[in-house]
């Protein structure tokens, strides 16, 4: 597919864009290219305050407040798009969660949250916004996935398995959709964003706070071990500027982590089972 120019209007969904990465990048295509965007998350407030900001920074926005995981929010928020805007050029698949916990701990229950939000949601907004994607001439779906669906971690089974299906998923449309629609795969490590909060990871594993620490750990997460919201956001930015269907996995450990894991899996297996699994019980 051509690449987006700067300037270019952009028509667009974002899930999970009241905060972190969902804003900054709404906030970041309103500058560049006068976005035109439907926003969506659970919290009105957050959505509202999201939506101010994107118009003060060049951009339109209109927001849906729900469930994103609820039967026919991918249906609404394309025919809102369509309807507002004459069509979509890009839809960034955003919104996530976690429930943290040992693998025999969750349940089945447990289970279908996390794939209803991380998987098949995505899904569904693929499958309703690709008939209009194919009539944009610079079409873009963003998927964010992590180095969690890489790479599998004690204590975040659950989640990593459903972004092992996101990454899966993203990696084989692009390849159907060639030369019909650009795929971003985006596989961060830590970002310090609002998400560990959210998703009530405990504060001594919470890159977001360790970060704001005043001694060597503070400053190992702050600069070389996580990435900043707006660090994340800038380079998506760049990838999807480059054109073409491609994987970004992100922060150094992130990259390090992946490529040694595709060099000898069975060591990092070993590495990643003495991870203490104790997030939550």
């Amino acid at each position: 597919m051509s690449k987006i120019k700067k300037g270019q209007p952009l028509r667009g969904i974002i899930t999970g864009a009241s905060t972190g990465i969902g804003r900054g990048l709404a906030l970041s295509l309103a500058k560049k290219y006068k976005a035109k965007l439907i926003l969506t998350a659970r919290s009105e407030p957050e959505l509202l305050t999201a939506r101010e900001q994107v118009i003060a920074s060049g951009g339109e926005a209109e927001i849906i407040v729900g469930d994103i995981a609820s039967d026919d929010m991918a249906n609404r928020l394309v025919e809102q798009c369509c309807t507002l805007y004459g069509g979509i050029d890009l839809l960034v698949n955003n919104a996530g969660m976690a429930i943290p916990g040992k693998f025999e701990s969750l349940s089945m229950e447990d289970w279908r949250r996390l794939f209803e939000v991380n998987f098949f949601t995505p899904l569904a907004l693929v499958y309703a916004s690709l008939p209009h994607l194919k009539n944009s001439k610079s079409s873009k779906i963003i998927n964010i996935s992590s180095v969690a669906g890489k790479i599998s971690f004690p204590g975040s089974v659950s989640y990593c398995s459903s972004k092992f299906a996101l990454t899966a998923l993203s990696e084989g449309i692009a390849a159907e959709l060639t030369n019909q629609v650009d795929v971003l795969t985006v596989c961060p490590g830590w970002v310090r964003t609002e998400f560990f909060e959210k998703n009530a990871v405990p504060g001594q594993k919470n890159p977001t706070l360790i970060a704001e620490k005043n001694d060597l750990t503070g400053a190992m997460m702050k600069h070389v071990l996580s990435i900043s919201t707006a660090q994340c956001v800038d380079e998506i930015i760049k990838s999807m500027e480059k054109g073409g269907s491609h994987e970004l996995i992100l922060t150094l450990p992130g990259r390090i982590a992946e490529r040694f894991h595709g060099m000898a899996p069975g060591i990092m297996r070993s590495l990643v089972s003495a991870i203490p699994a104790e997030y939550n019980k």
